[in-house]
């Protein structure tokens, strides 16, 4: 069989050059956010294994996990200075063209029995591929297998790359999302946790850049024209002409990256347009996969980082509210004066104490991973009653759409890396229903929530990232409409900042 280059293969190399230096860049804004990589998922800070920053975590005092990103330079990330939602926006569309390709790519390489130009037939080419390696150790070119495009180490890396490093890269990925690793949380696990799955993830970046490094090397060392040729015409029998529309293509995805890199700095809510039509048809679906986590008590104490206090374990993120009231309610320790209203499109209006919610959560818990939208984890056993089953008590009315979650916090005046008003979140009445969308009122079996984890009361969703589980909640509101609530995104951070509604990826 002649494997040569058929032109699907050339058009696939090209578009995955596009797709992997855009999730590279991407990546690497989304790493600055939180330039810290762990081996325990409860991420307490003093104990990563790696972490690309040069600033000191604070000593002695709280802060928040807003306080620890790097901002990358546009030149390097995409699109830089620390706007983790418009990189997420960038990697998620480059992951929707980059998975598409390689499946495409995959069938193709069944259909057509090209599997063969990496997947060894023999173990010869294991042997032949170490003498290969010394070849090129002494700049000498080695040959081709018989009836091979390639020597038998280019095969294997190849292979390597193709079979196992892409589909480990997707698998990570993948797990990364909160619907997916809280849906399939025994997975998760078995993976190595929530952080190890991170760090993996990192270190396939690192393979491809090593990879495309080497490859680079190699092709200047066969002959940058010859090598190219076949990367286009699918020959070498016109290296010039191949080699030059190689490298205008070159220069096109050069071109390509400034001109998204400027675009989005630019006008970053055309490219949020632009990601909901590429990306929430197939993210929507994820709303299928109801979080259904249940860790063991053991797993929240951090034992496995030096930590008993489980409490001072969860970590915090955001400052708690200044307003009088709220500082008033922690005063007299929450239990008599707080009031949760619940109300808007319902037949029955209520308002309950905490002492209600505890009788009506009947013992209910919960013990979850915490998904940071930035990348941090911790695990927590929650108490409190099911969003759910509160619905079923206030009784929505026909055509209710959403719910809406009101916080305490005022983003303006509590805390100073942002600028805003009142902190607020809303649910399609899908994810409001799921199992695990929770109302707490209690962390760690410590008769409480601490406020800086978002005391007394708080939502939690366990199938989205972090910032979406309001903490302080002082008020829920059914809707049948969000889109006219402030600037009709569906929470604070939507409204101000680049983040989609859906947070399940």
């Amino acid at each position: 069989m002649d494997l040569g280059f058929p032109w699907w293969l050339r058009v696939e190399h090209f578009l995955n050059i596009i797709f992997i230096s855009f999730l590279v860049r991407s990546g690497l804004e989304i790493l600055g956010t939180y330039p810290k990589l762990y081996r325990s998922q409860h991420t307490v800070p003093g104990t990563s294994w790696a972490q690309f920053t040069v600033q000191d975590e604070p000593k002695h005092k709280y802060y928040t996990v807003g306080g620890e990103d790097s901002n990358y330079s546009p030149r390097i990330s995409l699109p830089g200075r620390g706007l983790l939602g418009l990189g997420r926006y960038w990697h998620f569309m480059a992951v929707t063209g980059f998975v598409t390709c390689w499946v495409i790519y995959f069938v193709l390489l069944l259909v057509t029995g090209q599997w063969r130009r990496y997947v060894p037939t023999s173990w010869d080419v294991f042997s032949q591929a170490g003498q290969d390696m010394l070849a090129y150790l002494a700049f000498t070119m080695p040959h081709p297998v018989d009836g091979m495009v390639f020597n038998a180490l280019q095969q294997l890396s190849y292979g390597f790359v193709i079979l196992i490093l892409t589909p480990l890269v997707i698998l990570t990925g993948a797990f990364q999302s909160p619907a997916i690793a809280n849906h399939f949380s025994r997975i998760t696990r078995a993976l190595g946790g929530r952080q190890v799955i991170r760090s993996t993830h990192f270190l396939c970046l690192l393979g491809y850049v090593a990879f495309f490094a080497v490859h680079v090397i190699l092709v200047f060392m066969h002959g940058y024209l010859h090598e190219t040729s076949k990367m286009v015409l699918g020959h070498s029998n016109n290296p010039v002409v191949g080699g030059v529309i190689f490298s205008i293509g070159l220069a096109l995805i050069v071109t390509l990256h400034v001109v998204a890199t400027r675009w989005t700095l630019a006008d970053g809510r055309a490219v949020e347009k632009l990601h909901n039509v590429i990306v929430r048809p197939w993210s929507n679906l994820l709303y299928k996969l109801p979080a259904r986590m249940h860790y063991d008590r053991s797993n929240i104490t951090g034992k496995d980082v030096g930590i008993d206090n489980t409490t001072h374990n969860f970590r915090g993120s955001g400052r708690p509210p200044e307003i009088a009231e709220y500082l008033a309610l922690m005063a007299n320790c929450y239990e008599d004066d707080y009031v949760l209203e619940i109300g808007g499109y319902v037949e029955r209006p209520m308002t309950l104490t905490i002492a209600q919610l505890r009788e009506l959560a009947a013992g209910h818990s919960q013990t979850t991973l915490h998904h940071c939208v930035q990348g941090f984890t911790s695990i927590g056993r929650w108490r409190g009653i099911t969003v759910s089953d509160l619905l079923d008590l206030v009784k929505p009315l026909p055509g209710a759409t959403d719910v809406v979650y009101t916080s305490f916090q005022n983003m303006g005046r509590d805390d100073v890396l942002y600028e805003g008003g009142t902190y607020y979140e809303s649910t399609p009445m899908v994810e409001a229903r799921m199992p695990q969308t929770l109302i707490a009122f209690e962390l760690n079996d410590e008769g409480e929530i601490p406020a800086k984890n978002g005391g007394p009361v708080r939502l939690r969703l366990e199938t989205s990232t972090g910032f979406r589980s309001l903490k302080w909640l002082e008020r829920i509101e059914v809707t049948n409409r969000y889109d006219i609530i402030l600037e009709g995104r569906g929470g604070f951070f939507e409204d101000t900042d680049f983040y989609d509604r859906n947070q399940l990826i």
